[in-house]
C-alpha cells in the first residue's frame, strides 16, 4: 500500500484514513511502525493533493481537516512514541510530519522537540542529522537559543572524533555552516563561536584533502572581512590552515591536492581581500611552480578568477609578474622540459602591457632555436611560439623590439621543420616589416585561451560586401581525375623494434616459437599509382588523396598535391599493411580547390586482390637455403596441431579435374613463385599470407586429374585454390 502512494499520491486511501488511523492507535506489534508510515502518508497526500479529494465542487487546492485537535492529537501520539521506530522508518515518518506541521498552523512545531533534546548527544550520523533537519526547516520555533547554541556545541565536540569516518566529519562541517546561515558574499556575517572553539576548524595532517577544504572554508567563516585589518593576525591564522595542503602539494605533486588548495585560497581572497593575503598567495604559487611547473594551468586560471572577481585590484597583475620572472629566469634543461606550461605563462603575459616583453623574446627565440631536442620541431610548439608573438606585435607594438622579434621571426621562417609555422612566421615578418603598430593591430587580433577571434579577411568586414561560404564542400557527380593502379610489390622486412632481438632459425623448435619470430616481421604491400586529370579545368590546387577505413588493412596515409596540370601524370606510392589476407576495395576519394571554392569527389577504389596477398614463405625455418626441409616441418608441426582442441590449423582435400602437366600450366603466376618443388607425381607450394597466415600444398598426380591437399592456418584461404588455378 505505501508503494501504491508513492507511486499514485493523488488521495489514494483518503476515505480509509480513519479505519487505518484506529487499526494504528490498536496495534501493539512491530507492524506498528508500517502503520504509522501508511498514515503520515496518506495525511501528506492529502496536504499536497491538487483538488479537494473529499468535495465535488473542488474549490480548495489541499485538503484541511475539519478537527484541527485530532491531528494535533495524532501527530502528537506519533512523536511519543519515536522510540519504537527504526531509523529508515523514523525518516519517512518525520519528513511527512514536518510538511503536516508546515501546513497545519494550528500544530505547534515544539512537538518535535523532546525527541531532538532526546537524540542531540548522540553520535548516529542519520538521527542528529534528523536534528539538524528540523532545526533548518522550522529556525527559531523550536530550539531556544541556548538550546541551539548545545546543539552547536555538540557538533563542534564531535567533529574530531575519532571515531568518525571522513564522510561522516562532512557532515559535520555541513552542519555547522547550515545552522550558522553564513555566505561568502556577505562579508559582516561570521560563525558566532568562542575563540578557543575555532581552532576546532583548524585543518590536522591526518584529515584527508576534503575534510582539510571544508574546515577551511569554516574557519574562514569565522572572521569578519579582514580588508581593514593592520595587525594581520586573522590571516596568518587563516593562511597556517593552508599548510597542511600546501606541504601535500610540495611533497606528492597531487592534482587533487592542488586543487583543493587553490579552493581554499580563492574562498580566503573572496571573502577577506586583504593584502596580507596577496603577498602569501604571491609567495604560495611562487613556490609551486618553480617545483610543479604542469599547475600552471590551475594557478593561471586561479588569478584570472581572481580577476574577475576584484577587476579593479592590482593582485593579478602582481602575481603574473612574479610568474613571468620566474618562467623567463628558468634554468634551460626545466624550460625544454615543460615549455608547453610556461608558453602558456607568457601569452597571458604578454597581453599586459605593463610587462616587459624582452625577456619573452629571449626565452622563445631559445625555444625556437632548440625546437628539435624540445618537441622535434613539431606544429604544436612552433604555433605556441607564434602565439605569444602576435599578443607582442599587437599590446607592445615593434618600436621597442623590432630588431629582437624580427630575428626571431626570420628564424623561424627559414630554419623551422614545419611547413605552415615558416609561413606563419613569414607573415609576422613581412607584416614588421611594411606595415604600422596600428596597421598590425587592425589586421591581426591577439590570442588567449579563453576567447576566439575571428579570421576573416579584412574585405570581407566593409559595408556592403558578403563573405563567400569557403567552407562549404561541393560535391561533384563525376570525377575530374582518374586513379590507375600500376603495380604491387610485396615486401617483408624485420620491424624496426626488433632489429638487437634473436631472429635466426637456431631460435625456431617449435610451431609456437615460429609464430613468435614471425609476429616480428611486418609486410608491406607497395603499390604504384597513376593520377591525372581527366576534364576542365586544367589545373588544381592543394589536391588530397585520402582513403577510408577497411578492416583488413591498416589506415592508409593521405596523399598530398600543392597542384594538379591537366598534362602531367602523376603517380604516387601508397604503401597497404594487411590486417586480414582477404581481398577488398577501399573506398578512394579526393578534395581539391579550385577559383577559391572545395570539391570532393570519388576516385576508383583501392583494389587489394587475392594474388596480391600469395607470397613465398619470408623466412627460413629450420633450414639455411633448404626450402623443402621448411616445407616439411611446417607442415607436419601444422598438422600436429589440428589435433589440438581450438586449433586454428585445418587440413583439406580437394580434387581438380585436369592432369597435373595442365594444372602447371593453367596457374596463377603469383602461385608459380610459391613453388618448393616438383616432380613426375607431386608438386609442392608453400604460400605465405600476410600479416602472418600459411596455405601449404601437396599436388599429386593421379590418372586424368590431381589431389590437391591443404594445410591452413587461415581457413577462408580454401578458397583460393579455385582463383589461382
Amino acid at each position: 500500500m505505501l508503494k501504491l502512494l508513492w507511486k499514485h499520491p493523488q488521495g489514494l486511501l483518503w476515505k480509509e484514513k480513519d479505519s487505518l488511523i484506529k487499526l494504528m492507535r490498536q496495534e501493539r506489534t512491530s507492524v506498528y511502525e508500517d502503520y504509522v508510515m501508511l498514515v503520515t502518508q496518506i495525511l501528506q497526500n492529502g496536504i499536497s493533493a491538487p483538488d479537494d479529494i473529499r468535495s465535488e465542487d473542488r474549490e480548495v487546492d489541499r485538503v484541511v481537516a475539519h478537527d484541527s485537535s485530532e491531528y494535533r492529537q495524532l501527530v502528537s501520539q506519533i512523536m511519543d512514541n519515536t522510540s519504537l521506530f527504526s531509523q529508515g522508518g523514523l525518516w519517512h515518518i518525520v519528513l511527512d510530519l514536518v510538511n503536516i506541521v508546515k501546513n497545519y498552523h494550528e500544530i505547534s512545531a515544539t512537538i518535535f522537540k523532546p525527541m531532538m533534546l532526546h537524540h542531540m548527544s548522540t553520535f548516529d550520523t542519520p538521527l542528529l542529522h534528523l536534528v539538524v533537519f528540523i532545526q533548518n526547516e522550522f529556525e527559531k520555533e523550536v530550539l531556544t537559543d541556548i538550546e541551539e547554541r548545545q546543539l552547536q556545541n555538540r557538533i563542534l565536540a564531535g567533529l574530531n572524533h575519532p571515531s568518525l569516518t571522513p564522510a561522516q566529519r562532512l557532515f559535520y562541517c555541513h552542519w555547522i555552516e547550515s545552522l550558522s546561515n553564513v555566505q561568502l558574499d556577505k562579508h559582516e556575517s561570521c560563525i558566532r563561536i568562542k575563540d578557543d572553539q575555532q581552532l576546532v576548524f583548524f585543518p590536522s595532517a591526518f584529515d584527508p584533502i576534503d575534510c582539510q577544504l571544508a574546515k577551511l572554508a569554516l574557519l574562514n567563516f569565522c572572521f569578519p572581512s579582514l580588508v581593514k585589518e593592520e595587525n594581520g593576525q586573522a590571516a596568518a591564522m587563516l593562511l597556517g590552515g593552508v599548510g597542511y595542503l600546501h606541504k601535500l602539494v610540495w611533497h606528492t605533486g597531487s592534482q587533487r591536492a592542488a586543487k583543493a588548495l587553490f579552493r581554499a585560497l580563492f574562498s580566503m581572497y573572496r571573502r577577506h581581500c586583504s593584502k596580507s593575503f596577496s603577498q602569501d598567495i604571491n609567495r604560495f604559487l611562487r613556490g609551486l611552480i618553480s617545483g610543479f611547473p604542469f599547475f600552471i594551468p590551475q594557478a593561471l586560471d586561479f588569478i584570472e578568477s581572481l580577476r574577475e572577481m576584484t577587476p579593479e585590484s592590482p593582485v593579478y597583475l602582481e602575481i603574473l609578474q612574479l610568474l613571468h620572472q620566474q618562467v623567463i629566469n628558468t634554468p634551460q634543461q626545466q624550460a625544454a622540459q615543460y615549455c608547453y606550461f610556461y608558453l602558456q605563462v607568457l601569452k597571458r603575459a604578454s597581453l599586459q602591457s605593463e610587462i616587459v616583453p624582452q625577456g619573452t623574446v629571449r626565452f622563445l627565440f631559445y625555444l625556437a632555436e632548440n625546437s628539435l631536442s624540445v618537441d622535434e620541431g613539431s606544429w604544436k610548439l612552433g604555433i605556441a611560439i607564434l602565439s605569444v608573438c602576435q599578443n607582442i606585435l599587437v599590446c607592445h607594438g615593434t618600436r621597442d623590439l623590432y630588431v629582437e622579434m624580427g630575428d626571431l621571426l626570420f628564424y623561424l621562417m627559414t630554419h623551422y621543420r614545419d611547413t605552415d609555422i615558416r609561413d606563419k612566421a613569414r607573415f609576422y615578418y613581412m607584416l614588421i616589416t611594411s606595415a604600422t603598430d596600428e596597421k598590425i593591430c587592425m589586421i591581426i587580433q591577439p590570442t588567449t585561451d579563453s576567447h576566439f577571434f575571428h579570421t576573416e579577411a579584412i574585405s570581407t568586414l566593409l559595408p556592403n560586401n558578403k563573405a563567400k561560404g569557403h567552407s562549404n564542400v561541393k560535391e561533384l557527380e563525376k570525377s575530374i581525375l582518374s586513379l590507375e593502379k600500376l603495380k604491387v610489390q610485396a615486401e617483408t622486412f624485420l620491424d624496426d623494434q626488433y632489429q638487437d632481438a634473436d631472429n635466426t632459425s637456431s631460435s625456431i623448435c617449435n610451431l609456437k616459437t615460429y609464430y613468435s619470430v614471425l609476429k616480428k616481421y611486418k609486410t608491406v604491400l607497395k603499390t604504384v599509382h597513376r593520377l591525372r586529370m581527366t576534364g576542365s579545368p586544367q589545373e588544381v590546387l592543394a589536391l588530397c588523396v585520402y582513403f577510408e577505413e577497411d578492416p583488413n588493412c591498416q589506415p592508409l596515409k593521405e596523399i598530398r598535391f600543392s597542384k594538379i596540370d591537366a598534362q602531367v601524370n602523376y603517380e604516387f606510392d601508397v604503401d597497404i599493411v594487411p590486417k586480414i589476407p582477404l581481398s577488398t576495395r577501399i573506398v578512394t576519394r579526393c578534395e581539391f580547390v579550385d577559383d577559391n571554392q572545395t570539391f570532393r569527389c570519388q576516385l576508383a577504389d583501392t583494389a587489394i586482390s587475392t594474388e596480391d596477398l600469395i607470397m613465398p614463405l619470408p623466412i627460413e625455418i629450420v633450414s639455411t637455403g633448404d626450402r623443402e626441409k621448411d616445407f616439411h616441418t611446417l607442415w607436419d608441426w601444422m598438422e600436429e596441431d589440428t589435433k589440438k582442441d581450438g586449433s586454428s590449423c585445418v587440413e583439406s582435400v580437394t580434387t581438380v579435374q585436369k592432369s597435373l602437366e595442365d594444372f602447371l600450366s593453367s596457374v596463377r603466376p603469383c602461385l608459380k613463385c610459391c613453388q618448393i618443388s616438383a616432380s613426375a607425381k607431386c608438386v609442392k607450394y608453400g604460400i605465405f599470407l600476410p600479416p602472418s597466415y600459411h596455405l601449404l600444398m601437396k599436388v599429386t598426380s593421379q590418372r586424368d586429374y590431381v589431389v590437391v591437399r591443404l594445410m591452413t592456418d587461415f581457413y577462408q584461404s580454401l578458397l583460393y585454390i579455385r582463383e589461382v588455378v
